[in-house]
């Protein structure tokens, strides 16, 4: 499939993920909500005429950095072999390994 993803498929495996919708102005916004359904404050958006589009690999790669991913573990998150769980240990290590301010 290589690089590049519909915003639709997106839409649909980030919502599975545990990712809340909610549509603002011109973008449709993901919040990744905690156990008690509350948002974290990881989240990403995505313009909301892209659902229909193929988005590209700039688009995909900023993305995965809003969500603390490499390109490569978003392409996975995204088509279902990167599952909630996993995708919950990948941050939860990346919160311990980033540098407190």
């Amino acid at each position: 499939m290589g690089n590049v993803r519909k915003g639709r498929e997106i839409d649909l495996a980030l919502r599975k993920k545990g990712f809340r919708r909610e549509v603002s102005g011109n973008h449709i916004c993901y919040f990744l909500t905690d156990e008690d359904g509350g948002d974290t404050d990881i989240k990403t958006k995505v313009i909301h005429g892209a659902m229909g589009d193929t988005l590209g690999v700039n688009l995909i790669s900023l993305m995965a950095r809003q969500l603390r991913l490499t390109k490569m573990q978003f392409l996975e998150l995204i088509d279902c072999t990167l599952d909630e769980d996993r995708y919950r240990e990948i941050i939860d290590i990346e919160r311990t390994t980033e540098p407190q301010s």
